[in-house]
């Protein structure tokens, strides 16, 4: 397995890292579908649907409303062959977004979460869009369908993708070892494609007011270091990263990193994603990228007792860690380590290892202090939310104290308007009863 792994990791880095082509002519001829060009096209129907019925793409009414007028602009105005466009947004806390080649383009939850403004969401679309347009996933997969980069592209899913749908996407790859555009397209492409997409992507921002540096500024939010990475993943790392910056720079023609483009009213339009996505952070123990989330939430919305609730529980999950990676852990050895070291243990084992360290003790106390101000913050906003007194019971629960975790959890049971919730908590109140002093045995 780990010489599979590692002809994957080469094999991505070498098609990552190919000598850039030559432009193509402006007139150039036709594209004339194959075989294995329609295959991929039933391949890219059938991942629409297993997306969509495994529940993975998250629905708002409101947001896919904006981002579909957002695209709409986007759109080719001559229709494409064996192309139909659609917006989707999928629930993977992974910073990202692709393009089938059949038009379905996906902006993960991870990366709406990110990003500050709407030009930045547009840029990424008009990128992704002109993947579509260019047909890269096919003219990749024709290039690479014999070599030995080609058959090993796959492989590399299972040790990239540790977001919410990765290992969903290795067994539908599973013996379809032809079909390397599709997975290419979904992992990321060439430079000379990327490149190409960038400038396709600046000129779209620049025709519709869009500003284009934009583009330049999230790469950079996106080549931020939050969580210990196993391998740098190639549309990540440093140095390809870092070039794409600094070949955006040259594209927009400014020469100092952009800085910060917060736009609280973008915060606002997707609340419910940057909800979603902080669930799915600490479901997949991203602690710190789920505080800097519900950080960007709470900022902007500081009455929004909802918001203020995710903060607490998001710094009560993040327990014996900082908040941030320090100097020493942000090099790609130290994160390398502390992702293996996170990946062989449960949640309570890793949270039990880091505790007993001195750092990691007074990481927990303050922690632990901060997501107790913040539940009652929250209560006080709205006294009549129910979530804090669970977060309370939780984390009076963690500290050992028992008899204050029994009474959160019974306002927590008071307040509830779910059933199913309320017996959860009923079951902690049940256990902890049982084991304080006097109780009946």
């Amino acid at each position: 397995m780990r010489l599979l792994r590692a002809a994957a990791i080469i094999a991505l880095a070498t098609a990552a890292f190919l000598p850039a082509q030559k432009k193509p002519p402006q007139n150039k001829p036709p594209f004339v579908f194959n075989k294995s060009d329609l295959k991929v096209l039933e391949e890219c129907a059938a991942l629409d649907r297993r997306f969509e019925t495994r529940a993975l793409v998250f629905h708002d009414a409101a947001i896919e409303e904006h981002f579909a007028e957002l695209t709409s602009r986007l759109w080719p105005a001559q229709p494409l062959e064996h192309v139909a466009w659609n917006l989707h947004i999928l629930r993977n806390p992974t910073a990202s977004a692709f393009a089938l080649p059949n038009g379905s383009i996906y902006l993960d939850t991870g990366l709406l979460a990110r990003a500050e403004n709407d030009d930045q969401v547009f840029g990424t679309l008009a990128h992704e869009i002109a993947h579509v347009t260019e047909r890269h996933a096919y003219l990749y997969a024709r290039s690479l369908r014999k070599s030995v980069v080609g058959t090993t592209v796959f492989a590399a899913g299972s040790y990239y993708f540790t977001g919410i749908y990765g290992f969903f996407l290795l067994n539908w790859a599973a013996g379809r070892p032809d079909e390397v555009g599709l997975m290419d397209a979904v992992l990321g492409y060439r430079r000379d494609y990327e490149e190409q997409a960038d400038q396709s992507a600046v000129e779209q921002m620049k025709k519709a007011g869009r500003d284009p540096v934009q583009l330049a500024r999230f790469s950079l939010i996106l080549d931020e270091k939050i969580e210990p990475q196993p391998i740098p993943f190639l549309r990540h790392d440093q140095p390809v990263l870092r070039d794409r910056v600094n070949y955006l720079k040259r594209l927009v023609g400014v020469q100092q990193d952009p800085g910060p483009g917060e736009d609280g009213g973008y915060v606002a339009r997707v609340k419910s994603v940057i909800l979603q996505d902080i669930q799915l952070d600490l479901n997949t123990r991203q602690f710190r990228s789920a505080v800097a989330g519900a950080q960007r939430l709470q900022s902007a919305s500081p009455n929004d007792a909802l918001a203020i609730y995710w903060l607490g529980e998001s710094y009560r999950s993040l327990g014996p860690r900082d908040v941030r990676l320090t100097g020493r852990e942000l090099k790609p050895d130290a994160q390398r380590t502390e992702y293996r070291e996170e990946a062989g243990h449960s949640e309570q084992e890793e949270a039990s290892r880091l505790a007993a360290t001195p750092e990691g003790k007074a990481a927990l106390v303050t922690n632990q202090r901060m997501a107790e101000d913040l539940f009652r913050q929250a209560s006080g906003v709205d006294p009549s939310l129910a979530e804090p007194y669970f977060g309370l019971g939780a984390l009076y629960e963690q500290q050992g104290k028992r008899e204050a975790a029994v009474e959160a959890y019974r306002k927590y049971i008071e307040l509830c308007p779910q059933p199913a919730d309320r017996e959860r908590a009923k079951r902690r109140v049940d256990e902890l009863t049982r084991s304080l002093p006097g109780a009946a045995r």
